[in-house]
């Protein structure tokens, strides 16, 4: 079975549970699909000064850290970042910048991509964020798969490239309901391209 390895920076816990969700979906869809996050030492910082960091500090930190090979063996790659001033946060950046080796001989060419973000205020700067990652996959010559517009999802102020989540100031406000269906719709279209792909 094709793996799909959704990779994520979660601070507050956001990321993360947006993450959780989509590998429930898509694994409800046939798909091998694995959590992973990017390192970060200075999580438990943040863990001691906000509740909303600390409410999920164990379950990220028990994350694998993604490496090399499991991009390698990875068929569809969905990163998720925090927003910072309208662009993927440092450890994403470091991450991202990590794969720079892989480009001499297209290690991940032809594979399939989505993202996703969480900010504070603004769909328009998550839409920023999530540009970010689309341009790191198409250096890659990656496959990059949009949410793209939805009539049934025409209330959710979506960003077609991806999806943003708004936290608000302090990072608190989780994913909603509404959301939710959202990433129901991005994940079950995500899902059919790998099991298209298997047959």
């Amino acid at each position: 079975m094709d793996r799909c390895s959704i990779i994520v920076h979660s601070v507050n816990g956001n990321n993360y549970l947006i993450a959780s969700h989509m590998q429930e979906i898509m694994k409800e869809k046939g798909v091998d699909a694995r959590l992973y996050r990017v390192e970060d030492e200075d999580l438990h910082i943040w863990a001691n000064k906000s509740d909303a960091a600390n409410d999920y500090y164990e379950d990220i930190q028990a994350l694998p850290v993604v490496n090399e090979s499991v991009l390698e063996k990875s068929q569809m790659i969905i990163l998720g970042s925090p927003t910072t001033f309208g662009n993927v946060s440092a450890e994403m950046k470091a991450f991202m910048d990590s794969t720079e080796p892989l480009l001499e001989d297209n290690i991940l060419e032809g594979k399939f991509f989505a993202c996703f973000t969480s900010c504070t205020y603004s769909i328009c700067e998550g839409a920023f964020c999530i540009d970010s990652m689309v341009h790191f996959a198409q250096t890659h010559k990656m496959i990059h798969l949009p949410l793209g517009i939805h009539e049934d999802l025409s209330w959710a102020n979506q960003p077609v490239s991806g999806i943003v989540h708004l936290a608000g100031k302090d990072n608190a406000i989780r994913p909603s309901t509404q959301l939710g269906d959202v990433i129901q719709v991005y994940c079950e279209m995500l899902s059919e391209y790998m099991v298209d792909d298997e047959e």
